[in-house]
């Protein structure tokens, strides 16, 4: 994770901090930046936890459409870096979505990934082994592409006059 970008832009909402780096052109900081507070009112994050996250935008290549990392030593961790893969057929905004739908699962605590075991609402989850089935069937993968198409359809209905 890293933890200094360099060029960074900041933009405060509710006193949650967005943190771009210099590969975010203005106009697709302007839409995340009506994304990332769309997507958390929908997935229903409460201002208290908001008003304290920390969110690193990066737009670079990377094997996925995207990542959401964040500090693992951490309860309920409120810092956190966001890659975006500007590759991909997915749309950002659609993977932006998924991502933020892991977001709010670490900071509510719902998710913990530790270096050796992942907690899932506090039960220990048990692999399959098999790292596809665990990736797709992992409850916290099934809630994030269950969440990401519709967050981002309407996103696009309800901001239509404004892409």
């Amino acid at each position: 994770m890293n933890s200094i970008l360099d060029n960074t832009y900041s933009i405060e909402e509710k006193r949650m901090i967005v943190n771009y780096t210099n590969r975010v052109n203005k106009e697709m900081r302007r839409l995340i930046n009506m994304a990332i507070p769309y997507y958390l009112t929908k997935l229903e994050l409460s201002d208290s936890i908001r008003k304290d996250l920390v969110i690193n935008i990066f737009i670079r290549h990377d094997e996925s459409r995207g990542s959401c990392e964040h500090e693992i030593s951490r309860k309920s961790p409120r810092v956190f870096d966001i890659i975006l893969n500007p590759h991909e057929e997915t749309s950002i905004f659609q993977t932006l979505a998924h991502e933020l739908v892991h977001l709010v699962q670490f900071a509510t605590g719902r998710l913990k990934m530790f270096t050796t075991v992942c907690r899932w609402n506090g039960v220990k989850w048990k692999a399959a082994r098999n790292e596809m089935d665990d990736y797709y069937d992992s409850p916290w993968e099934i809630e994030a592409f269950g969440r990401e198409e519709g967050l981002y359809i309407r996103f696009l209905l309800d901001h239509e006059n404004e892409l």
